[in-house]
């Protein structure tokens, strides 16, 4: 949402320094038109910047579960050679990193269907959800170090 503000507040700026004679019908002057037309162009542009930071999000954040859903399965490979003391600990752990890779991959699925208004505060709890996850597979892949 910052960034749209940014984006909108910089085109306004930059249309100030421009000559009266671009935007103006009349020398000097700026018309209402004149005024909703730059801020449309301006909301417009703003809007297409954040969408595109959202779709680059999530295709960072798609690649990042690929990732990790990759370090948890050989994580259970892992698993079936441990003691049986340290398998059922470890089958714990691996069902909990499971419960929040399913977490973090519905953050993603509401991600794709947000509007560019709503994009950040998703985008928040994807964040979170993935932390999570991380330090979930940290703590259980430190159990075979």
């Amino acid at each position: 949402m910052k960034n749209l503000f940014g984006v909108l507040l910089m085109v306004l700026v930059l249309g100030a320094g421009t000559s009266a004679n671009v935007w103006a019908a009349e020398p000097g002057k700026v018309s209402p038109e004149d005024v909703k037309k730059q801020a449309g162009e301006a909301l417009s542009a703003a809007k297409e910047y954040t969408m595109q930071e959202k779709q680059e999000y999530q295709k960072l954040i798609e690649s990042q579960l690929a990732d990790l859903s990759k370090k948890i399965e050989d994580l259970k490979a892992k698993a079936v050679n441990a003691k049986k003391d340290a398998m059922a600990a470890l089958e714990s752990q691996i069902a909990d990193l499971k419960k929040k890779q399913e977490a973090a991959q519905q953050k993603l699925s509401e991600l794709g269907s947000v509007t560019s208004k709503a994009w950040g505060e998703v985008k928040s709890g994807l964040d979170k959800a993935m932390d999570e996850l991380k330090k979930a597979y940290e703590g259980a892949r430190s159990k075979f170090d």
